[in-house]
């Protein structure tokens, strides 16, 4: 199933909470304003017909039984990463959690093995071994953390598809191996589409900002520069920053004194060091409109404060009140009374409902049939927007989300497809 029926798991919850207060009170008494439904004599129909009606499209499944259908995820719980890990997981959780009260998958309730691999290569490889020695695992998630690529080796070695889990580089997927997946949108993608925003507004000069540590921060930059420059723009020059410095005072300070003032600055700087960077650089007295990337998409870029005003930075979708992301939200928040801070939990939420959709229509739990299925998801309507697998690349198709920081809130701007997207 690639969708799900907000409304009518509402209205199917409702009509059971007034079932059963029926059953166990003789006059019953609704709390508060609750409209009563109009009933006329020839809609009278049994509390069961009524259940059955609301229910025609998605009727309950059974409890699901046998077997699990194990998913592995070692992660970065703890540490740099754990602003994307934390909540991935935790969306991931709670589709688990969903699907095995509908049924399961193919009737089998669906296992997710968690363990906090503190971005610890050598710790994260040994958790992954020991979930995987316990046999029938059919699926890993991906960490975004430093420790990615290892585990994907160990993956492909015992022929288990993984995915990136939150991991957006594109040369990921290459790097892994046959086994590994990107359900998530593209840097190709993020950096295109910021340089195309940047110069629909007017930019003509940039100043790019890079760390060579890992493929998000290092390689950004490359498509950002060639999407700028294929429009008409000019990156003027870089500087490079170490991840989890703590101090980038001496970088800010370097960008006050460039001898020619740039229109734009971009990076692929994330939560937990922009707010850090931001603030020295604003102190620095640098005022250049700043555009950076999804691993800003937290509500932590807020305690930045005036010095985030005017931010823009790419990302996987926004939460609204009229649209499948908010209703998420919502909805999780009133389950289980944490609301998410993070977009990265619809980033787990829809990967478990896609490997659902994968076995489904491989119509088999085996790790070289969920590869199979992964390779023909199309027109997936998850909670961050509508997903297509590319067979090939092994790459999903996906729009990417603009959201800006005014007001000290995070507002959306918009939701495309760049019009130029280079190669990884």
């Amino acid at each position: 199933m690639t969708t799900r029926n907000w409304k009518n798991w509402l209205l199917v919850l409702f009509i059971f909470t007034l079932v059963t207060a029926c059953q166990s009170a003789s006059t019953p008494e609704p709390e508060g304003e609750v409209a009563e439904p109009e009933v006329t004599e020839e809609a009278e129909t049994t509390e069961a017909e009524i259940v059955a009606e609301a229910t025609e499209e998605e009727a309950p499944a059974e409890e699901a039984g046998g077997d699990p259908i194990k998913i592995a995820y070692v992660g970065d719980f703890s540490d740099v990463y754990s602003f994307y890990d934390l909540p991935v997981r935790n969306g991931a959780e709670f589709a688990v959690e969903e699907i095995n009260a509908a049924g399961g998958v193919l009737g089998r309730p669906l296992e997710l093995i968690t363990s906090d691999g503190k971005n610890d290569q050598a710790l994260s490889l040994q958790l992954l071994e020991e979930a995987l020695s316990e046999g029938d695992v059919a699926y890993i998630i991906g960490t975004t953390g430093d420790a990615f690529l290892a585990q994907a080796t160990v993956a492909c070695g015992q022929g288990i598809p993984i995915s990136t889990g939150d991991g957006t580089a594109p040369t990921l997927v290459g790097d892994a191996g046959d086994c590994a997946f990107q359900l998530v949108m593209s840097d190709t993608i993020q950096g295109a589409l910021a340089a195309q925003y940047a110069y629909e507004q007017g930019y003509r000069t940039a100043f790019a900002i890079r760390s060579t540590e890992i493929p998000y921060t290092d390689n950004m930059i490359d498509y950002f520069t060639e999407s700028f420059e294929q429009l008409g723009g000019q990156v003027i020059g870089e500087e490079q920053y170490r991840i989890d410095a703590g101090d980038y005072s001496a970088l800010a300070t370097s960008i006050a004194g460039l001898p020619e003032a740039p229109d734009v600055l971009f990076t692929a700087m994330f939560i937990p060091d922009t707010p850090i960077f931001v603030r020295q650089l604003r102190s620095a007295g640098v005022e250049t409109p700043l555009i950076s990337t999804d691993g800003n998409h937290d509500a932590s870029l807020l305690d930045a404060g005036e010095a985030v005003e005017g931010m823009v930075f790419t990302t996987h979708a926004f939460p609204s009140a009229d649209n499948a992301l908010g209703a998420f939200f919502t909805l999780y928040e009133e389950t289980t009374g944490t609301a998410p801070d993070s977009v990265a939990y619809g980033v787990g939420y829809d990967e478990i409902y896609m490997v659902k959709d994968a076995i489904e229509t491989a119509g088999s739990a085996e790790p070289a049939d969920i590869m199979e299925g992964l390779k023909q998801i199309s027109d997936f309507e998850g909670v961050t927007g509508t997903i297509s697998m590319n067979p090939d690349t092994r790459r999903s198709d996906k729009a990417v989300t603009l959201v800006k920081v005014e007001n000290g809130e995070l507002i959306f701007v918009d939701q495309v497809l760049p019009d130029y997207i280079p190669e990884p």
